[in-house]
């Protein structure tokens, strides 16, 4: 005897299969959704891959940079100038009966009553292989004035007896890279006297308590002065003339001190302890005031040390690459995961609504493809610029999936649409790699709208498969 549902299933047409449920559960569009997730989580692995090629690159990058600032000039940091006093302190130690006397020898770091530091830096871009680093040539002026000592600049610590070196004076300069120095260099006192400077700061490094040399071994300059002016203030005058890269720093080092720059670089990047209080930045160039009064510059007019002071307290202007295209491909990266499934909520509608389907396959193909595209665009920044690159390669990738996807869902009108979906999505990731500040509210606010129009896109989709099923049988039967 045979059943019903036997019947109905020996009559069905020779070449028409039989629906198998647990084949439509499969191939429902609930199952192919989680399939896709799991596709986009596989291509985490190759975008890996891609960071830590480009991080290979910009280390390159920074190696070459390395080698243009040693033969032209590393970045220069002017500390100074400072007057270096030594003296000495003797008294008596030790308990009655059995005193000894015992004599240190220390000095006294005095800065300048005012500081006036102007200069004129002219920027150009040195080429080695396929990478450029901007470098410098500047000439600096440093104007001011060193009062008497101020009250209390050789009191004993001690109690003992103090004994000045008063012909051992010296005005010592620090300067990041004394090889960049393109002229000799020499201190005018009240306008007239002009001393020469002699490399080394080892007046002021050198720690006379265990007569050993400070482990800062700043690089510098120095001059002496008679105590014929230190003792009672002198002018002074210091031009020169010093290569460097990437960037200068100032320290102000005048009780009161003004720093005036100007250069022809048009991309400064102002930083350090203080900003200017005017700027004016033009495609020709910059021009930047600081102005720092002595309560602001936090330290006493005088100081015992065996270092540079304000090393730490440094102005400074950075002369920025228009576009570091490696970090800027770096931070895009990190943004990949979630683009790349931006295009596939995309294939999927498109495919929901088309009669043909998308392996999953070729879902990983247009994965690829989006990989690919910041290959191509670190591989051709490094010749063309980021600009262009990023043109070449996003049109090179939008324009492959999109022929892909229409081509595959037999559809015109499906290309189209992912033309314009791959074209909106690349036009977004590069005004996010722009605006830096405002990245996470972009992509917030595109990660919801791209959410809104999923829902809404896919709310008559079947995600359980089973009204296709229950039409293939009704079809079957008929």
């Amino acid at each position: 005897m045979t059943s019903d549902t036997d019947k109905t299933f020996s009559d069905m047409p020779s070449g028409r299969s039989t629906p198998h449920r647990g084949y439509s559960l499969l191939n429902s569009p609930a199952a192919k959704f989680i399939l896709i997730g799991f596709v986009t989580l596989m291509l985490v692995a190759p975008s890996t891959f891609v960071w830590l090629l480009v991080e290979e690159r910009a280390d390159r990058a920074r190696e070459v940079a390395r080698d243009i600032a040693r033969s032209w000039g590393g970045t220069q940091q002017i500390n100074g100038p400072y007057l270096v006093v030594p003296f000495t302190e003797t008294f008596d130690t030790g308990l009655a009966g059995n005193r000894k006397t015992k004599t240190v020898r220390r000095k006294v770091v005095l800065f300048p009553k005012k500081l006036d530091v102007s200069g004129d830096v002219v920027v150009e871009e040195r080429q080695k292989s396929i990478y450029t680093l901007p470098v410098y040539n500047g000439r600096l002026m440093l104007k001011g004035r060193f009062e008497t000592p101020p009250e209390g600049a050789f009191d004993p610590k001690h109690g003992g007896r103090i004994d000045i070196a008063a012909d051992k004076a010296v005005l010592v300069v620090g300067i990041g890279d004394l090889r960049a120095l393109k002229s000799e260099v020499a201190l005018k006192l009240d306008g007239n006297r002009e001393v020469s400077f002699e490399p080394g700061l080892e007046a002021l490094v050198f720690n006379p308590e265990n007569e050993s040399f400070h482990p800062q071994h700043a690089s510098g300059i120095n001059a002496g002065v008679s105590s014929a002016y230190w003792r009672k203030g002198f002018t002074f005058e210091i031009p020169f003339q010093l290569n460097g890269s990437s960037a200068v720093f100032i320290a102000p080092a005048g009780q009161t001190t003004s720093v005036k720059l100007q250069s022809n670089w048009p991309h400064p990047g102002f930083t350090g302890a203080f900003l200017p209080e005017a700027r004016n930045i033009s495609d020709s160039g910059f021009d930047a005031t600081w102005s720092i009064p002595y309560l602001a510059r936090g330290i006493p007019k005088f100081q015992e040390t065996n270092q540079l002071p304000l090393a730490t307290r440094l102005i400074g202007v950075k002369f920025v690459e228009p576009v570091n295209f490696y970090q800027t491909i770096s931070r895009s990266l990190k943004y990949a995961i979630g683009f790349i499934s931006l295009t596939f909520l995309a294939v999927f509608v498109l495919e929901m609504r088309s009669g043909w389907r998308f392996h999953w396959i070729q879902y990983g193909l247009v994965g690829f493809a989006l990989i690919i595209f910041y290959v191509m665009l670190l591989a051709f920044a490094e010749h063309v610029g980021y600009a262009l690159a990023y043109l070449i390669a996003a049109g090179a990738a939008t324009v492959l999936n999109a022929v892909y996807v229409g081509a595959s869902l037999k559809s015109r009108s499906a290309g189209l649409v992912m033309f314009v979906v791959l074209a909106s999505i690349f036009g977004v990731l590069f005004a996010l790699m722009r605006e830096q500040d405002y990245a996470l509210l972009i992509g917030s606010i595109i990660a919801f709208i791209a959410l809104a129009v999923t829902m809404f896109a896919t709310q008559k989709i079947d995600w359980t498969g089973q009204g296709s099923e229950a039409h293939s049988l009704e079809n079957a039967q008929v």
